[in-house]
């Protein structure tokens, strides 16, 4: 069964619902929201990234020796790109991220497929343009830049917005017509949310509810096709590793508290080598 028809696209429509009713009904303040994004990093968010090695080619100790030191090659090269050339590295970041995001919503293997650019286009635009003024900052602290924030008047904003919307709804219409309807409650859903909530907040819940889950739900059939491994087993094979990155994420953050610009550039250097192992098991999962 293709992702729009599951019971995770189900649950997802009727969780993030809820969550505007919520938010739009109570008073959630920072405390409330932190905790909230903790609870759903914890849970979903970082551990979907952090079992990567389950999906290596080889399963041998040898060849996880392999994939952790190649993985880990990735990593540091990108933290050379982001230490030489961060403007450049920034560019990196999003182009990855847009791929990465369309790509699972649309099981699509294709780096140019059209729904799937513009949907990531569309989660990492929206939020830009809303809070212009705050994500300006974020990425000028990523690139260490001290001259003064790109302006772009709201007139403009809108511009875009109204742009990337229609092109998205269009290019939607002509290759998802049979699945219209409910790829078009999502993009609804996720537009109510981030207009309505603050920029890191309502990006989290995003990444969390929409993202991790679907790249959870693929790594499962993935480890039950090519494994046989049960969904107990599938949880356990989580723990080594998910343990770690959460254990290594708690010290970042007691030692340099939460600093949003570093907080994006250390999820960046995770993401790339992410998407190269997601890359190939999509592939395999669709073949």
């Amino acid at each position: 069964m293709k992702y729009i028809h599951s019971v995770l696209f189900n649950l997802q429509v009727l969780l993030q619902a809820l969550l505007i009713g919520l938010f739009l009904w109570a008073d959630w303040n920072e405390t409330a929201q932190a905790i909230i994004c903790g609870m759903l990093l914890c849970s979903v968010g970082i551990p979907h990234g952090a079992n990567d090695h389950l999906y290596r080619q080889s399963t041998t100790r040898g060849g996880l020796v392999k994939f952790t030191a190649l993985y880990l090659g990735v990593m540091g090269g990108y933290l050379a790109i982001w230490w030489l050339a961060p403007t450049f590295a920034l560019l990196i970041f999003f182009i990855i991220s847009l791929h990465h995001f369309g790509q699972s919503n649309f099981e699509n293997i294709s780096v140019w497929y059209p729904p799937s650019l513009l949907w990531g286009t569309w989660l990492l635009a929206l939020p830009v343009i809303i809070h212009w003024e705050e994500a300006m900052a974020i990425f000028s602290a990523m690139i260490n830049s001290g001259s003064k924030e790109v302006v772009l008047t709201e007139l403009w904003r809108w511009r875009i917005g109204i742009f990337l919307a229609f092109a998205y709804l269009s290019v939607l219409a002509y290759y998802e017509p049979k699945n219209f309807r409910r790829y078009a409650l999502q993009w609804i859903l996720i537009t109510i949310w981030y207009w309505v909530t603050p920029l890191l907040f309502g990006f989290i819940v995003v990444f969390c509810l929409w993202h991790s889950l679907q790249s959870l739900q693929y790594q499962l059939i993935y480890f039950q096709t090519t494994q046989k491994g049960t969904l107990l087993e599938f949880i356990k094979a989580l723990f080594p590793f998910g343990l770690l990155a959460l254990t290594s994420f708690g010290i970042y953050v007691y030692y340099r508290g939460f600093v949003i610009s570093e907080a994006f550039i250390l999820l960046s250097l995770i993401t790339l080598p992410h998407i190269f192992v997601m890359h190939r098991l999509y592939g395999v999962v669709h073949k």
